[in-house]
Formats: C-alpha cells, structure tokens, sequence
C-alpha cells in the first residue's frame, strides 16, 4: 500500500503498554534464558588466552627457539578459531528446519548436550586431533544458543518490552567476555593442565542449567501456533504473560497471533524454507541479513586482537587495557537496555553508527600521522564502548522481529549465517592486515572500517524502518501491505 495512509487492522495492536513490574515473569523467563550468551562471549575469549597460556602450549603448543618455552602452531592456532567459526556457521543453519519442527526449548536443550560433548573432549584429551572436533562442536551450539534466544524472547516478550529485552542478550555476551577476560588473566601464568582444565569446566554450567530450566518454562506460544497446536499456545501465553494482560487481552492477542499466521498461509505460494525469497519475505530476508552485518561492517571483531592493537598503540599494559574494554563494554551494554525502549531502533543506529564512523576515521587518521600514539588506543576503546552503548544489540533486535512469525527460525538462521561469515572473514584476515611480517597497517586498518561504517550509515537512512513498539503481527502486516519505510512509523 502506497497510499496516504496506512491502517493497521489486527486486534493485538489495540493491547495496553503494560509496566516492566507487570511484566516481571516474562522478563525472568526470557533473562534466566539469555544466560546462553555468556557462554559465547566466555568461550571464545578464555580460547584467545589459551594461546598464550603455557600450561596449554605445553599439551599442545610446539617448542619454541626459547628452551623450556613453547609457542602455539599457526594451522592449530587458525583451526581452534576458524572450526569455532564454522560451527557457529553450521548451527545457524541448523536452527531453521530443527526449531520450526521441534521449539525452541528442544533446540535449546540439544545446544545444551552438545556443549557439554565440547566440553568433556576439550578436557579430557591431550591430541590436537579431538580438539578441532570439540571446537567444531563448540561453534555448533553456540549457534544454536545465540539464534533460538534471540527467536524465543522476539516471540515471547509484549511488543513494547521486546526491544530491552532482546538488548539483554548482548548484556550476557559482553558479561561473559568481561568475566572470560578476568579469568584468562587469573590463570595467565599457569604453567599446569589444570590452569586451562579449570577455566574449560566452568564452561559446564550454562548447558547444565540451561538442559534443565528448559523443561520448565514454556514454549513460544507463536511457534505453537504455527504447529497448530491452539490449545497449548493459549496456557503457555497466559503463563508467560502472568497476570499482566486481562483474559479478554490474552484471547485477542492469540487471535492476532493465528489470524497473522492464516494469512501469511492463504498468501504464500510454497511451504517451505524457499518462502523467505518470495514476494514481501524477500525484502525481509534482505533487510534481516543486512542488519545482522552490522557487526562485522563496524569492525567489531577486532576486539579478539584488541591487545595486538595497544601494543602497536604504544599502550604500555594492552592486557589490563583489554580488561578495562570489556568491562567498558560491558557497562555501556547495561545502560543500552532502556536506551532502546526510549528511543526506538533507527535513531539509535543513526547515532551509533554516524560517531563510529568518525571513531573509526579519527583511528585510522591518528596512526596514520603519528604512529605508535596512544590516542589511536584510546580511539580503540571508544569504539568498544559506542558498539556496545550505542547499537551492538539493536541488530539482534531487528533481526529478531523483521522475519514472519512462520519463517522466522529459517530467516534468522540464514542472517546469522550471514554475520558469522564476514565475521569470520575478518578474523582470518585481520592477521595479514596487522602483523608487522604482513601488512604492519595496525590501526590503519580504520582506513577500511570508515567506509564500511559509512555505507552501513547510508543504509540504514534510506532503508531500515522503524518499528518501534510494533507487535510481531502488525510488522506482518506492515510488509504484506509494502508500507513504505517512511511510513512504519507513523502508521
């Protein structure tokens, strides 16, 4: 529709914003649920500290020219991070046909077991061999974990809440990265197995809760609806919902919920997965993979060399100053929760990405004519802190809440693919960039983050539209009718 005028016509958009305090058993749920990321944002940096610790490299390391020292194998050093890497890969791409048969409970259970297999392997074994299985394996439910979080608190949570709830997500990832970074340098200096033994079994405790609070809380009750499942998606709404909405509330937003989904069937011409690349879905699908490459197009993924970064900065202490990024990080992802609720999703993003699109220059400019300056770490530091503060979560959010409720898990699934891919690709790169055998740009490497930022900036203003306070079911909608992006606001 290109009209004037936009109407929305489903029931649920006439549901009363109810308080955070009413809605205090759905955001318990759906926090105890975010735990998952934790183990992300802890694993993979536990990982990078291994490659420093001896009393890894001496199990799996190699001798080095110094005696008694030993030094990480480059193929070993590339394939514990790129298996991580195709793992996660392999999971997001997994999500979308497992959690459309099985919830989201099921496909968070499985994650669980299949964390608990990574970490028993990484354990117990003393061969390089067995650790690139566990690292794949890793990788695997680490996508399940970061994807079905991400659908079940979109599908869960009132459309007023949604945003700040999902933004827990990257407070879990940066909290676990914080406590990572803290504990890789407790055990930094460990020359012993069980310096890195110790740090791989408090991997244990995210799966070992998680395999057991999903047998508890309830399933989505959109997927269930999708299953035709009407009766169950009813209790297992009004569990969530626990008193916020009236009865009368509760029915109509179900009503919402199968009249979108009945809909979204009578306008589709297949069945299957192939759906996200039709009519309306596809400019869904395009804007969901796009929004998931905010991460890598902002050059994030720096963070695991951050410390090569200080010490080519002249930063004199690069791995307190990491510590000091992750615990930067981590409190800007706290304050970025209500931040999202105030203010919606685009302006936040225009704002985030306009000040590290000048972080990244003014980086890049800096080293450029005063190499070595320590205003090229601090520029570092700030770009940690925007990302975290100013939009590391909203890509999740919009990537959560873009894709049809029946095409959500496979929608999802293939953004991420998306995401861990450049993610990936910028991490095996990254090395050729600013190694001093290689390219030895170091912070000059901003001279290709600025322009990848500012083109994501451009996209963003002409393409992304806001939605804000939207119900899962009036974005349906909003697309089915083409409600062009100046009017999603508005409509």
């Amino acid at each position: 529709m290109t009209g004037t005028s936009v109407k929305i016509h489903t029931s649920s958009a006439e549901l009363r914003k109810t308080t955070v305090k009413e809605n205090a058993k759905c955001l318990i749920i759906c926090s105890l649920l975010a735990v998952a990321t934790f183990q992300y944002g802890f694993d993979t940096t536990i990982i990078n500290g291994f490659q420093a610790m001896q009393g890894f490299l001496r199990v799996f390391g190699e001798p080095s020219a110094v005696p008694g020292v030993f030094a990480i194998g480059t193929v070993f050093q590339q394939l514990i991070t790129s298996l991580l890497q195709a793992g996660l890969i392999c999971g997001s791409l997994i999500i979308g046909p497992f959690s459309t048969y099985f919830g989201r409970r099921a496909t968070t259970f499985l994650a669980s077991v299949i964390a608990c297999i990574s970490v028993t392997i990484q354990i117990t074994v003393t061969s390089r061999s067995p650790i690139y299985v566990a690292r794949l394996l890793m990788g695997i439910a680490n996508g399940l974990y970061v994807n079905v979080i991400v659908l079940y608190i979109s599908e869960v949570t009132p459309a007023h809440l949604r945003g700040a709830t999902v933004s827990v997500y990257q407070v879990f990832t940066n909290l676990g990265t914080f406590t990572g970074a803290i504990v890789s340098n407790a055990f930094s200096t460990g020359t012993s197995k069980a310096s890195y033994r110790v740090q791989l079994a408090i991997l244990y405790a995210i799966p070992i809760w998680l395999a057991i609070y999903v047998i508890f809380i309830p399933e989505s009750p959109r997927w269930l609806a999708s299953s035709e499942r009407y009766t169950e998606a009813e209790r297992c709404l009004r569990r969530i919902r626990g008193g916020a909405y009236s009865e009368k509330e509760i029915t109509e937003e179900l009503f919402a919920i199968k009249e979108s989904i009945r809909i979204e069937r009578e306008n589709s011409e297949f069945t299957d997965w192939r759906d996200i690349f039709k009519g309306t879905n596809l400019r869904r699908t395009l804007l969901c993979m796009a929004s998931s490459s905010f991460h890598p197009a902002s050059g994030i993924n720096f963070v695991g060399h951050i410390h090569s970064f200080f010490q080519i900065a002249g930063q004199s202490k690069p791995f307190i100053d990491n510590m000091i990024v992750q615990a930067c990080g981590f409190a800007t992802a706290i304050a970025s929760v209500p931040i999202i609720r105030t203010f919606g999703r685009r302006p936040i993003l225009l704002t985030g990405f306009t000040l590290t699109t000048l972080s990244m220059f003014l980086v890049a400019l800096l080293f450029t004519l005063a190499p070595h300056s320590s205003s090229a770490g601090k520029g570092m530091v700030a770009m940690v802190c925007l990302f975290n503060g100013a939009y590391g979560h909203i890509a999740w959010v919009i990537a959560g809440e873009i894709p049809s409720n029946k095409l959500r898990s496979y929608t999802f699934g293939l953004a991420m693919t998306v995401n861990f891919f450049f993610a990936w690709l910028t991490v095996f790169t990254l090395p050729y960039f600013i190694n001093a055998s290689e390219l030895n740009w170091g912070p000059k490497i901003g001279w290709i983050w600025f322009p990848s930022n500012l083109v994501t900036l451009i996209f963003i203003y002409l393409a992304l539209p806001e939605t804000k306070g939207r119900t899962l079911e009036e974005i349906d909608e909003l697309f089915m009718q083409h409600v062009p992006l100046r009017k999603f606001k508005g409509a």
